[in-house]
């Protein structure tokens, strides 16, 4: 038998773990596997002719919100070349109601939740040619009849293959890991509400599968566990990564609850870059929070969340969703700035999806909430926020992830925002202004700089500050030469010495490096550290070769 698993990923840079699942536990089976890995951006055609070139007995897809639509026009177009390849759908957008995904497909069979020994069972039956009737876990076609059989028990963890090959490079992509499985929460909106069986990869296992992603390449690891922190050896875990000797950056979905003194204390000793962290607060406001399960409201844990930020060390990003039931776009007004006083790495404002299968998709109506019927099934309007209302929340949440959550304009914002009371309001008409005076389209970088620019000077005139228009000006250029080539900086920001070509070639001989000289009007990096504005010419040397600024260098202009 020959078997494709076939994984379209929403970006080049990701990589499925299920079906490397897949392919680990069946690996004694007499079965000849190949995997191929695509992105959502492939064309169709160039992902069915590589499907069916190989002359597949059996094609297996893992299907996601994402993904859906193209798998269902692929598995139609594989049909109608050859009607005996069977075709397996795995994941959690095929799930729940899985009789009645079968019955839109053409496929043939759908394995439900974990799917990694069911799979083993199929294969097995299919190869023997036995019923498929005794397969825990799978929905199946017979002719014109679709069967569900019973549900298979959860897995032990510990039989779960560390799903990368060896030898296997996985530099320039992301790396995944499962320490644990289920979740003790019951967030309304997720899938994960019904998977309370919570499971641990044992530390040592843990420690061992680290080990070997370091010698792949890749630079970031994320542990998708839905609670990171539940895990019994969740500090012995982070001390053994903060050990290592690496440049790898790891990636957690953390419980703010759950985070101990102990805990801050090791924290405390992490390499920068070294552990990242995701904390999904989602609102606020407690009767929103109550609506969706969420019993722990905001601030019972406003003191662990402002012990996580404190660690400058560790990159923190927080989460918040639009469209929830009971918050309405003032109360949502309310938590951006609750969230944003805390200065995160990055505010990521989201919205919500009524996923198939979750209790939000049973509540909906009562709710008002309406939602779209297609993929990504995002909320279009609730009782209590319009159309209008959630489109112009979709224009700020452009606004943030262009200018804050990039992190490319850290210090004039700094300036910009000193003493704004309401950030909300400064992003939302932010992100009015790039959809009405730039029509929404896409800006290149130096548009970016040049529209914030002019907005901030209108911005804070209208809001009663009298803007410095020097400060800006240089604060933006620091930002422009922090992120971009050092070469040149764009004509509209005001340079007082143009020309230093003399001193850059002088420093770049004494220094034994190329670098670049820009002349601030002034003293940027004193007022990073202290808010103080003190205008006199200041240079700040800048390595060409990685861009990072040249310390202990003094120069007279």
């Amino acid at each position: 038998m020959k078997v494709i698993l076939a994984a379209i990923n929403s970006k080049y840079i990701h990589t499925n773990i299920s079906l490397r699942y897949l392919e680990k536990i069946s690996a004694d089976l007499n079965v000849e596997t190949e995997r191929l890995e695509f992105s959502i951006n492939e064309m169709k055609d160039k992902i069915l002719e590589e499907i069916l070139e190989r002359k597949p007995d059996l094609v297996a897809f893992s299907v996601y919100i994402w993904n859906f639509d193209l798998v269902r026009e692929l598995s139609v177009l594989i049909k109608r070349v050859d009607e005996n390849i069977g075709i397996l759908y795995g994941g959690p957008e095929v799930t729940y109601d899985s009789k009645k995904h079968l019955s839109i497909m053409a496929g043939d069979f759908i394995i439900r939740g974990e799917g990694e020994l069911t799979y083993v069972d199929l294969l097995g039956s299919l190869l023997h040619g036995e019923d498929l009737s005794g397969v825990k876990g799978l929905t199946y076609r017979e002719g014109a009849e679709i069967f569900l059989n019973p549900d298979r028990e959860k897995m032990d963890m510990r039989k779960v293959p560390y799903p990368y090959d060896e030898g296997e490079d996985l530099t320039g992509k992301l790396s995944y890991i499962e320490a644990s499985r289920g979740c003790p929460y019951q967030c309304s909106y997720c899938l994960s509400s019904s998977e309370r069986d919570l499971r641990f990869l044992p530390y040592d296992e843990v420690v061992l599968r680290v080990d070997k992603l370091l010698e792949t390449g890749t630079k970031v690891v994320k542990f998708i566990d839905r609670t990171f922190n539940i895990h019994p050896d969740a500090l012995a875990i982070w001390s053994y990564l903060i050990g290592l000797d690496t440049d790898v950056t790891f990636h957690f979905e953390i419980s703010p609850d759950l985070i101990t003194e102990e805990h801050v204390k090791l924290l405390q000793t992490t390499p920068v870059g070294r552990i990242q962290f995701e904390v999904g607060i989602q609102s606020t406001r407690q009767d929103v929070l109550v609506a969706i399960n969420r019993f722990i409201g905001f601030r019972q844990v406003l003191s662990k969340l402002r012990e996580l930020v404190k660690l400058r060390n560790i990159h923190n990003h927080m989460d918040l969703i639009a469209g929830l039931p009971y918050d309405t776009l003032e109360s949502f007004h309310e938590s951006f700035n609750d969230v944003y006083a805390l200065k995160p790495d990055m505010l990521q404002l989201g919205f919500l999806k009524v996923i198939k299968g979750t209790p939000m998709e049973r509540d909906a109506e009562k709710y008002g909430i309406v939602y779209s019927p297609f993929a990504p099934y995002e909320v279009l309007k609730t009782s209590w926020m319009s159309f209008s209302d959630l489109r112009s929340l979709h224009h700020t949440e452009e606004a943030l992830e262009k200018y804050y959550n990039s992190g490319r304009f850290e210090a004039a914002l700094t300036y910009i925002l000193a003493e704004e009371e309401d950030p909300y309001r400064f992003y939302k008409e932010l992100g009015a202004y790039l959809q009405e005076g730039c029509k929404g389209r896409s800006l290149g970088a130096k548009e970016q700089y040049q529209v914030l620019l002019e907005f901030s000077l209108r911005y804070l005139e209208e809001s009663g500050r009298a803007p410095q228009r020097v400060v800006l000006n240089e604060l933006l250029k620091y930002d422009w030469l922090s992120g971009n080539k050092k070469q040149f900086v764009p004509e509209f920001l005001h340079r007082n010495y143009p020309d230093n070509r003399d001193l850059k070639r002088q420093l770049s001989k004494e220094l034994g490096m190329k670098v670049h000289v820009e002349i601030f009007s002034m003293d940027v990096l004193k007022y990073l550290q202290s808010g103080e504005v003190v205008l006199t010419d200041t240079p700040v040397l800048y390595d060409e070769k990685n861009g990072q600024i040249v310390k202990n260098r003094l120069i007279s202009v």
